[in-house]
């Protein structure tokens, strides 16, 4: 993809892309509402894809999505098991309301995030459609388009006053929230951890602690006070 310091990308060029690139995705919106009124949780390729590209553009790892960007580690990053069921279950919760309107499928948190997401994807890079996540273009850009992405998602004077523009504002932060969490090794069923969570690693966590002998007693040796 190309770099957008380059001249690739215009603001004109985007404006006027915008309705046609929204047309072109009507079908694939229609696909995200059946599924959500299935599922809100639905694993099909457009939102997993998506919601992947995001976890990958906040914290890269050694993923597939990551090496797609251009940007990745050599360790896991955000793209762990757990983490994209964890963002999407979070944009539900927080929006369970229609974001999109009834031209996008009237959809709701994660769907209505991924057609967005896709919409501003294809709109920055018509390319996008053709890499290896066919139906998430997001997931295709460089790292750099989707910072473009998020650029102009949070500067559209359309979204002002709506809730949309708070939850497009969040999006990275909840990323950034589920891959530092504990979700990549813990059990909800059980409400116990399973092993040592990626996001431990991420941050060099040593993990919970009972306290430190150097905290235990009374500074400097004295053991009681009188008032």
């Amino acid at each position: 993809m190309d770099d957008p310091q380059h001249g690739y990308w215009n603001r004109r060029r985007f404006l006027a892309g915008t309705a046609a690139t929204m047309a072109a995705l009507i079908g694939t919106a229609g696909v995200f509402a059946r599924e959500a009124d299935a599922s809100p949780l639905s694993e099909t390729p457009p939102v997993r894809d998506t919601i992947n590209g995001v976890l990958a553009f906040v914290v890269p790892g050694n993923d597939p999505y990551s090496h797609q960007q251009g940007v990745w580690t050599d360790r896991p990053g955000g793209v762990t098991a757990g983490t994209a069921e964890s963002l999407e279950r979070t944009l539900d919760q927080a929006s369970p309301m229609p974001l999109l309107g009834p031209e996008a499928g009237n959809l709701p948190g994660a769907a209505a995030i991924a057609v967005l997401l896709n919409t501003f994807g294809v709109t920055t890079d018509p390319r996008s459609v053709s890499g290896p996540f066919a139906a998430a273009p997001f997931a295709n850009l460089s790292h750099a388009a989707k910072a473009q992405v998020f650029e102009w998602l949070d500067t559209d004077q359309r979204f002002e006053g709506l809730v949309l523009k708070f939850v497009v504002n969040a999006i990275p932060t909840l990323a950034a929230f589920a891959a530092f969490s504990e979700v990549s090794a813990y059990d909800r069923t059980r409400r116990e951890l399973t092993g040592r969570p990626v996001g431990w690693e991420l941050s060099r966590y040593a993990g919970p602690s009972d306290g430190w002998d150097e905290f235990l007693g009374y500074y400097g040796g004295i053991d009681q006070v009188e008032g």
